[in-house]
């Protein structure tokens, strides 16, 4: 611990369940002053667990947490509320309190009756509507609010606490998009200029890649992974942690991974694995490469750009291919690197791609391959070359059986 980034939150070996059942068994990690942590699981690992426990519903039942450096079984419950603040996933009231009143509501860990509603506490309601642009409703009544309204009160109500701490137990599951980004944007701003500490469970991987600078995994009772986004988002950890097929790529925009999920059923393995070179370009492969593969076949691919889709869904794969630099046309020596990885291949599948003068040397060759070959219908329409690209295809016909393939048609081929 330093000076200038003391522990706010530590768990030590904690262990804590309900009753007899421990759902989380050895959780070790801290969070520094500052730091805007994800916790990060699938369903049922402890993640609003570790939250209740640290909020006081749950009690600890072995290992050890410290908050602020103070031990969290020795707390009480007012100490513990000017430390740590929560905003779970939903909030409702059975009374007719109106948005101040809510908020206001935040101070109650300062209010008894030797210390009764000050103009301070008052002031303090204020800036945190402020904060979070609910004063202009300060005087509706919180049942009437929208859901995304009724986050940004939560959260105005934990401000107010004035913690060091701020726990978020889902606080955008139940909101649009809409109101996703904006109560993360909030909870950022407040993280970044207020200095709160933040721990939020989240579900959505990419909007805690996108805002937190760091992520927790949990999983089996303990941290399967702590890191940066960029360390912790990669194809491994993220296909073992949510159990399905899915595709890590860096957002340029942003700057952070993101998941795009592809699967969670696999295709119908099959029967006899083949040796299946794809010629494709741009997007035209993508969905057919992840196919190909996940069907268990032993895959290539042809001559592909630096930066297209299928170019990065092929090292993503680790599929074989000829990589060229972006924008540039594919001359007559890739082409000879393309026919030697096709050379063995039991069949070869030219994909659904425009051709035009850049890369129409991907057809020349093809009457000469051993295995069978395949070509997508769609390939006559998207023929910007004058013509060229039906004249190769009725060379290869003087020579070759060409088979044509519609969106899943060639699955059934394969599978004979």
């Amino acid at each position: 611990m330093t000076e200038k980034n003391p522990v706010m939150l530590s768990f030590s070996h904690a262990a804590v369940g309900y009753g007899e059942k421990l759902v989380l068994r050895d959780v070790s990690f801290q969070i520094t002053k500052g730091e805007y942590v994800a916790l990060i699981g699938s369903n049922g690992t402890g993640k609003s667990t570790l939250i209740k426990c640290v909020s006081g519903l749950l009690p600890l039942e072995g290992g050890e947490v410290q908050i602020c450096g103070k031990d969290l079984r020795r707390l009480k419950a007012r100490e513990r509320a000017r430390m740590v603040a929560v905003v779970p996933q939903s909030y409702y009231v059975d009374y007719g309190f109106t948005v101040e009143d809510i908020v206001m509501m935040g101070r109650n860990p300062y209010i008894d009756l030797r210390h009764r509603e000050s103009k301070e506490d008052r002031e303090i309601a204020e800036h945190a509507m402020e904060l979070t642009k609910t004063k202009q409703f300060r005087d509706r009544l919180y049942n009437e609010l929208s859901g995304g309204e009724r986050q940004r009160v939560i959260l105005a109500r934990a401000i107010t606490q004035q913690p060091q701490i701020i726990l978020l137990d889902e606080p955008t599951s139940a909101l649009d998009l809409h109101h996703q980004i904006e109560v993360m944007e909030l909870i950022r701003g407040l993280n970044e200029k207020e200095q709160i500490t933040v721990m939020a469970v989240l579900h959505d991987i990419n909007l805690a890649s996108r805002f937190c600078s760091r992520i927790v995994i949990l999983k089996d009772g303990k941290v399967k992974a702590d890191g940066t986004p960029q360390e912790v988002i990669n194809r491994d950890e993220m296909e073992s942690l949510y159990d399905m097929k899915l595709f890590v790529k860096n957002n340029p925009l942003l700057g952070k991974p993101e998941i795009i999920p592809i699967r969670v059923m696999d295709e119908i393995p099959a029967s006899r694995p083949k040796k299946i070179h794809v010629i494709c370009g741009e997007k035209g492969g993508v969905r057919l490469l992840e196919q190909l593969v996940n069907m268990g076949h032993h895959v290539t691919a042809g001559v592909l750009n630096q930066g297209s889709d299928d170019n990065e869904i092929c090292d993503y794969l680790g599929i074989r291919h000829v990589e060229i630099g972006a924008f540039q046309p594919v001359r007559p020596e890739n082409q000879a690197k393309n026919l030697e990885l096709m050379r063995d291949a039991d069949a070869v599948l030219v994909a659904d791609i425009p051709f035009g003068e850049a890369n129409i040397h991907n057809l020349d060759g093809l009457e000469e391959v051993k295995g069978e070959l395949y070509v997508h219908e769609n390939v006559v329409n998207q023929d910007f070359t004058g013509g060229k690209v039906q004249e190769r295809l009725r060379e290869i016909k003087k020579n070759k059986d060409v088979k044509f393939f519609g969106t899943s048609g060639v699955n059934e081929e394969l599978h004979k």
